[in-house]
């Protein structure tokens, strides 16, 4: 009867496998630079031959070329490898604009959002790739906590994309405004300014409040712009946002809140597109009557 081969061959086969200089003719890459990602960053071979060689495998390989897409969109090298860290072997576009954010490229990531949103949209944008970085970000804070830099930097840089999209493409209508407000003590803006671009697309007339204003100066604004609604949006519970949104009822203003800083059974906003497909379909109605 012939010999088996042992466990570890017939794990890994020897054609699935590739010492450090093929693997750099198969990448591009000078074997010297794949040796110094090795010792910098711990991105190395993982199987060993039968005689104990230590062999490059194709999940380290597809690590290496991810890691090469990653630099060559802007990355940094220890940024690039430490957003490969993880499964999959393709570079995602959350992943490509995490890379920048980490190196601080802010053109970059300007570049990969306006044409991001050229592309597919406010809507798609936030859904497909701007939401899952800023969850990413979420999680590495939750595990290391390194990363508030990171989230200000996106944000911002998101907010002036979109600013820019809207101006653009003449995103401006006339007509009854839905206006859109930020509770006092609210500094998180982003959502909003989505949302805006959103409801811009859609042909809605907006008007966006800038965040810090207080509850008069919110109610001045509906009562000037006469709108078809009111969203009031916080991530913070205060005491005196409930008032808020009793006064502007009071004077006759319909008022959806969005937001967590709202219990859940009073939010009747919940999420960008559920947002998006309730506002236009009111304002619409209202503006038939």
């Amino acid at each position: 009867m012939p010999n088996r081969p042992s466990a570890s061959r017939r794990a890994v086969p020897e054609e699935m496998v590739w010492p450090v200089g093929r693997v750099a003719e198969m990448l591009g890459v000078p074997t010297v630079t794949i040796r110094s990602w090795e010792r910098r960053y711990g991105i190395g071979p993982s199987q060993r031959s039968t005689g104990q060689h230590r062999r490059y495998s194709a999940d380290d390989v597809a690590r290496l070329r991810r890691m090469i897409a990653l630099i060559a969109k802007g990355a940094a090298p220890v940024d690039a490898a430490r957003l490969t860290a993880g499964p999959g072997v393709g570079v995602t576009e959350p992943d490509a604009l995490l890379a920048s954010a980490e190196s601080y490229r802010v053109a970059t990531m300007a570049e990969l959002l306006d044409n991001l949103l050229q592309k597919r949209g406010a809507g798609p944008a936030w859904n497909e790739v701007v939401a899952p970085a800023f969850h990413e970000l979420e999680r590495r804070f939750t595990a290391v906590g390194d990363c508030i830099d990171l989230t200000f930097l996106l944000a911002r840089t998101v907010e002036d994309a979109i600013e820019r999209y809207i101006a653009g493409r003449g995103l401006q209508h006339s007509g009854r405004p839905c206006l859109l407000a930020i509770c006092p003590d609210e500094r998180h803006t982003l959502p909003m300014t989505v949302l805006r671009g959103c409801l811009l697309e859609r042909g809605l007339p907006v008007i966006a409040l800038e965040a810090g204003l207080n509850d008069d100066a919110v109610v001045a604004a509906a009562e000037r712009t006469d709108p078809t609604m009111v969203v009031l949006w916080t991530t913070l519970r205060r005491s005196g946002q409930t008032a808020l949104s009793r006064r502007l009822q009071r004077q006759g203003h319909q008022v959806l809140k969005a937001g967590h800083g709202w219990p859940g059974p009073e939010r009747e906003l919940n999420d960008l597109d559920g947002a998006v497909t309730r506002i236009v379909a009111a304002s619409r109605q209202l503006q038939r009557a």
